[in-house]
């Protein structure tokens, strides 16, 4: 795991030490910059394998093909045996080394072969011609600007913000998008000019010319429409032998590896599965937050983290975090992002508890997104049914949801994009009544409706909770929930993996029907019965509540002079983007109604949004 920087083409020299060392913490252990007139690279190490021998960046033989890697390439030593039967020379055992030489194999097709999270950067000095490649699901980022004559790049948007000569200006477009998702979507960053690779994609690039974006991998749904030819008890076996396969890939590590237990079903089969594959005890991490440990739902969570550590005997860790002084780690968390996010953060401050045991940790994240669990994909179905109900009469459609046809008919809509679009924090209409008359100029006809509408209308699923899952897979999790678990953890030097996420595994579920996922109610049905093989149905079908930070209760209870004071008139006039009486009626009905969970949504987005600016503009 590293971070990675650099240029392809001219450009001055030194900057990339500068621009390096903004990423300390992605890379404490070691830092190296390879500098030359045609190129630059520049990598920050944290060291997981090969510890001492693992230096990049790397390059082939005769020192014409550098390459740099944020990440890990869990099938490398697969890749490295054929590289060596082929005549390459590898002289080390670090996953980075095989990239100059599946370069010199394959060329810009090297990342069809790698297995794992990356990001890549490779330069062909020969030929003169720049690759930046990124993983399948996007669990490792790559930003990049065009910049008096190259093209820069790094992991993080603060060392493109190095650049000299750089102008900071407010993307319009991100902004708009950003108030509504809590997030500012691919390929798009807050900053006018700099940008994030997608997901699953690459990107070449000749001095002189335009960039060219290629995607080499997709995630395939529509096999789920044609049916799965297998009885339950073959399925679950399958789930089970493809999550087994995907922990056993992810504990390759020359450094101690830890796990986050939650109590939830998803961090403890990856717990149970490590545990049986490991051979020696494992850590195991269960944190709370003070301000929520006596609710029933946090209890019955660390009851069951504690039921698993003792049943398979992990070095159990227990903590409890007082967070104290909110906006100061605000304002931290925000610097990780380099941009406004208002989505989920607990995991800084879980990060910063793990990372003082190990630098590496298993989670569940992608569980809930693939099988899955969200609000979005427990509606698919009911609304798809109330749908053909207002088509054909067919009462019958309706009798499972008898009693929500009034919510259902709030949301209905003939499109599930369209429904979908009234589950955002702030409609188009909504952000346009917000915005100042320069605002208004400035983002034009930028519509998130249309945005979320193009989402839709490329999907290869026809299931309606599957179509859910494939926008939302290409979309809110990449943006949003894969950059929260990279940001927070890398923070404090912690590379956090998923079995959950392994390419066979997620290619598999995807092809399911979306009643081997939802079914009569009952979410992630499949991932439920593996897990009863393994936990006690009371653990399994209980409610999970998640570790969430109690943010709506803190803005509500402790912080509404904070929340005044930083959009206040004065503090929103440093950018003029919204109208500052808008801006005061969104913080009224907020402690006039403080019930409404979207009344809290949007004004800790304007919240957020108001910090990265003073941060980051001001």
């Amino acid at each position: 795991m590293c971070g990675i920087a650099g240029r392809f083409g001219p450009g001055p020299n030194k900057i990339l030490g500068e621009m390096i060392r903004t990423l300390l913490h992605r890379g404490p252990d070691d830092e190296h910059i390879v500098e030359k007139k045609t190129f630059a690279l520049a990598a920050r190490r944290l060291s997981i394998l090969d510890v001492q021998g693992g230096r990049q960046p790397v390059s082939n033989e005769r020192g014409t093909i550098w390459a740099a890697q944020n990440g890990e390439i869990y099938n490398f030593l697969e890749l490295r045996a054929g590289l060596s039967e082929r005549g390459h020379q590898l002289h080390t055992h670090c996953d980075t080394e095989v990239l100059p030489h599946l370069y010199e194999e394959y060329g810009d097709q090297l990342s069809t072969k790698i297995d794992g999270m990356f990001a890549v950067a490779v330069w062909d000095d020969e030929h003169h011609v720049g690759l930046l490649a990124r993983d399948r699901m996007g669990k490792k980022p790559l930003y990049y600007c065009r910049h008096r004559g190259a093209l820069y790049f790094a992991s993080e948007i603060k060392a493109l913000l190095c650049m000299p000569g750089f102008e900071r200006k407010v993307c319009f477009d991100a902004l708009h998008h950003f108030l509504s998702f809590k997030h500012v979507p691919a390929p798009l960053s807050i900053f006018e000019g700099i940008y994030i690779l997608p997901p699953a994609c690459t990107l070449t690039y000749r001095p002189g010319n335009d960039p060219v974006l290629r995607r080499y991998w997709d995630l395939d749904f529509s096999g789920a429409d044609n049916g799965v030819i297998m009885s339950e008890e073959d399925m679950t076996d399958h789930v089970l032998e493809l999550l087994r396969d995907g922990v056993r890939r992810r504990l390759l590590s020359d450094v101690p590896i830890g796990f986050f237990l939650s109590g939830g079903i998803d961090s403890s089969l990856s717990t149970v599965l490590a545990a049986e594959l490991s051979g020696t005890r494992i850590k195991t991490f269960t944190l709370t937050y003070a301000q929520q440990s006596t609710t029933e739902g946090k209890e019955e969570d660390r009851r069951w983290a504690r039921w698993v550590a003792e049943r398979y005997e992990t070095d159990h860790y227990e903590e409890t975090i007082e967070v104290t002084n909110f906006p100061d780690n605000l304002r931290r968390i925000i610097t990780c992002f380099d941009e406004p996010y208002a989505g989920v953060v607990s995991t800084y401050f879980l990060s910063q508890l793990i990372s003082r045991h190990v630098k590496v940790a298993l989670s569940g994240d992608g569980a809930d997104e693939l099988f899955g669990s969200y609000l979005s994909h427990r509606l698919a179905g009911p609304l798809a049914n109330y749908q053909g109900y207002k088509k054909t009469g067919d009462a019958a459609l309706l009798k499972p949801f008898e009693t929500q046809l009034s919510f259902l008919e709030k949301l209905a809509e003939p499109d599930d994009w369209a429904w979908r679009y009234k589950l955002l924090v702030l409609s188009d209409e909504e952000k346009r009544a917000l915005y100042s008359p320069e605002t208004m100029l400035r983002t034009g006809e930028t519509s998130t409706r249309a945005l979320l509408n193009r989402y839709f209308s490329s999907l290869s699923a026809k299931d309606p909770l599957n179509r859910m899952l494939e926008a939302e897979f290409h979309t809110i999790f990449p943006d949003q929930v894969l950059a929260f678990v990279d940001r927070l953890s890398m923070a404090h030097s912690l590379e956090v993996r998923s079995a959950f996420l392994d390419t066979e595994l997620v290619s598999f579920v995807a092809g399911l029907p979306g009643e081997w996922k939802i079914r009569n109610g009952e979410t992630k049905y499949l991932l439920k019965k593996l897990a009863l093989r393994y936990f006690p149905s009371e653990m399994v079908h209980r409610k999970k509540e998640g570790f969430l930070m109690p943010i709506t209760q803190w803005l509500l209870r402790d912080l509404e002079t904070y929340v005044r004071d930083t959009l206040a008139p004065q503090r929103l006039g440093k950018h003029g983007l919204f109208q500052t009486q808008q801006v005061q009626n969104l913080v009224d009905d907020l402690y006039r109604q403080p019930s409404d969970h979207q009344a809290v949504n949007r004004v800790y987005s304007l919240l957020v949004f108001q910090e990265w600016y003073d941060l980051y503009m001001a």
